[in-house]
């Protein structure tokens, strides 16, 4: 008897040790607030930009969720009633490369030398602060870019994809556009 309750002591303790290990590992950096970067800053303020603009186009509200929020490769989930605007926004030397290479695919692949989709065919719109855009039915996204090959290709490329049952086309072009001339206005050229 007095066996297992030296036993039961010894386990207690152990697992009083584990606890007390676990926690004083966990515990500070669980409870301790994390500091914002500037790419946290950057990201609200591109995020909470493109939303406020998303949702006034839609006509409703939209919630935010940064999914990463660095300049070089900022993304952003926006998400109301039966919609979800996806934006991703890079910032650095090859945005129009970026663009580019995009458009370019879509035309091989889906133009006249490829599977020949017209929905898949990019149709060039305007964005507020882009140099060139263009609208991607089937895909329902805007791709845009405010560089050109003549300033040596730096700045911001932005795709905006719109989902759900909520947005036809015509309100998915909307909302895009919207979305991505705000992150346009509140991004700035080249990673910080």
């Amino acid at each position: 008897m007095s066996y297992s309750s030296g036993s039961g002591v010894v386990h207690g303790l152990a697992v009083l040790a584990v606890c007390a290990l676990l926690v004083g590992c966990g515990g500070s950096s669980a409870s301790a607030p994390r500091a914002h970067t500037s790419s946290d800053v950057l990201a609200e303020r591109v995020c909470g930009g493109a939303r406020q603009a998303a949702a006034k186009a839609f006509g409703s509200p939209l919630s935010e969720r940064i999914v990463s929020p660095a300049a070089a490769n900022l993304e952003c989930v926006l998400t109301g009633r039966q919609v979800q605007v996806t934006i991703d926004s890079q910032a650095g030397p090859r945005a129009y490369t970026e663009f580019d290479t995009e458009t370019s695919h879509q035309d091989q692949v889906f133009g006249n030398g490829g599977v020949h989709d017209q929905d898949q065919f990019p149709v060039q719109v305007t964005v507020p602060g882009s140099q060139v855009a263009v609208w991607i039915p089937a895909q329902m996204m805007v791709v845009a870019t405010d560089s050109t090959p003549a300033n040596g290709g730096a700045g911001s490329y932005v795709t905006v994809a719109v989902n759900g049952r909520a947005a036809p086309a015509k309100i998915a072009l909307r909302v895009a556009a919207a979305a991505a001339g705000a992150t346009f206005a509140a991004h700035p050229d080249g990673p910080s």
